[in-house]
């Protein structure tokens, strides 16, 4: 087992963790497919508005691959294919009526041993699975034609208020197995599996991994970090990476023969009197996993954490990578002289208030900026929070002026926007770093 004690970043310390307690979802109205959540995909509609689905129907497809499908997670009728600007797909949403099911072939694990590749890839196209496996370079859904040098899955729970892995899996440790073995046919290479103090002890009898222990502040726990300290990216690799949740949902469908869509979600921030853990639907509507009433005025509904999460609505959907909803305070307007405060119950990065004195205080601070975009100032202070050898700001630079060579020497090949969402947590200058660095990535993509 490698050990790694890694120093850079930053725990924010913030109010609503959820407790390790698993409720079930009061009920369940309507779920989403969500395009949107997916990069580079163009969908080709298999369905349309009116139409009667089963849970493992199919929804739409990749244009450019047709093979990958993506599958309804549940029985109903499609209410509505929502299109935004230019009549892109943004969502297809599904309400929900009974639970009748598409029926696939179900397997053994000594089958699923004696699988060559193709067999495992072919079944993992046909069962709607395929887009749980993504890829670095890029973070996109894995190119099946490839062949991956490893695959990681990332069992470290380091993201503010994160949900914990073992919770999310709900004991599904034989699934997890089962879909660790097909998961191996897929590549020549290792499985590396990041694990943490709290989950090593769940993970510990999982046979076809290479373990390793990974802890110190976020963003300890994310896959880029772990490849970036086990086995980088060189120019021309591909790896391949998995949530935990994803493999247990592989296996699932492996042993059940049905589309699997029942889901674990984390119910986190400082809006609840109580995180906790809910079991629902893949997709749920958000209103429907809490047993509680949101207003969208002075509540912020995020999909997935306050760092990287997208902002949502009770009347939303949570997306197809999310693992998480977090509420918080939103802001009402702005308060006079704010830049004056003491700030008791603020917390910062920078020594500018008070609460920086008492560093473990969890807090409940609003969607609030403290300020707007401004001229970028350079303060040497951003490799503090990036615990791999980039240098956050030349490369930022490098990609606005396009300088394709510089990105490439730099390390875009090793970073997602999720890697350097702390630097635009910090940074006084207010500048996303995770939109400048998605635009490097879709740069390199197009220039090939």
């Amino acid at each position: 087992m490698g050990v790694f004690k890694l120093k850079k970043g930053y725990d924010i310390p913030l109010q609503g963790s959820a407790e390790r307690r698993l409720e079930k979802a009061p009920k369940t109205t309507a779920v989403a497919v969500q395009p949107i959540d997916f990069r580079s995909l163009r969908p080709g509609m298999k369905i349309e508005a009116g139409d009667t689905v089963s849970r493992g129907s199919i929804l739409f497809v990749d244009k450019q691959k047709p093979e990958i499908l993506f599958r309804s997670p549940a029985a109903g009728t499609v209410r509505e294919v929502v299109r935004g600007e230019r009549r892109v797909i943004q969502r297809i949403i599904i309400d929900v009526v009974g639970d009748s099911a598409e029926k696939f072939e179900s397997y053994t694990a000594d089958q699923v041993n004696n699988f060559s590749a193709s067999q495992a890839k072919e079944i993992l196209l046909n069962s709607g699975l395929w887009p749980t496996i993504r890829q670095r370079p890029f973070s996109k859904i894995a190119d099946f034609d490839a062949l991956p040098k490893a695959i990681f899955i990332s069992a470290v729970d380091s993201a503010p208020l994160q949900a914990e892995s073992d919770m999310l899996l709900d004991g599904q440790d034989k699934q997890f197995q089962l879909g660790i073995q097909l998961l191996s046919k897929l590549t020549e290479g290792k499985i590396h599996l990041s694990v943490s103090t709290k989950t090593k002890a769940f993970f510990a009898n999982i046979k076809g991994v290479e373990l390793h222990e990974f802890s110190g502040p976020h963003p300890a726990g994310n896959v880029g970090v772990q490849i970036h300290h086990i086995d980088r990216i060189q120019a021309g690799e591909k790896v391949w990476y998995v949530s935990p949740r994803h493999v247990s949902q592989i296996g699932s469908f492996l042993t059940g023969g049905e589309y699997p869509s029942s889901k674990t979600y984390a119910l986190t921030g400082s809006e609840l009197e109580k995180g906790y853990y809910v079991k629902g639907r893949e997709g749920a509507l958000v209103s429907d996993l809490a047993n509680m009433a949101f207003n969208n005025t002075t509540q912020r509904v995020i999909s997935g954490n306050v760092l990287t999460g997208v902002k949502s609505a009770a009347q939303g959907f949570v997306g197809f990578y999310d693992d998480m909803i977090t509420v918080v305070p939103e802001l009402e307007g702005r308060r006079f002289f704010g830049w004056l405060r003491l700030g008791l119950n603020a917390n910062s990065f920078w020594p500018m208030f008070l609460s920086k004195f008492t560093p473990k205080k969890k807090l409940a601070p609003t969607t609030d900026m403290n300020g707007e975009e401004r001229a970028f100032v350079s303060t040497g202070e951003y490799e503090k929070v990036v615990p791999m050898d980039v240098l956050p700001v030349h490369l930022c630079k490098a990609i606005l002026v396009e300088d394709i060579e510089l990105m490439e020497q730099l390390g875009i090949y090793e970073v997602a926007a999720e890697d350097l969402a702390l630097c635009s947590y910090i940074c006084p200058s207010k500048i996303e770093f995770g939109d400048i660095i998605q635009k490097g990535i879709e740069t390199m993509e197009k220039e090939g």
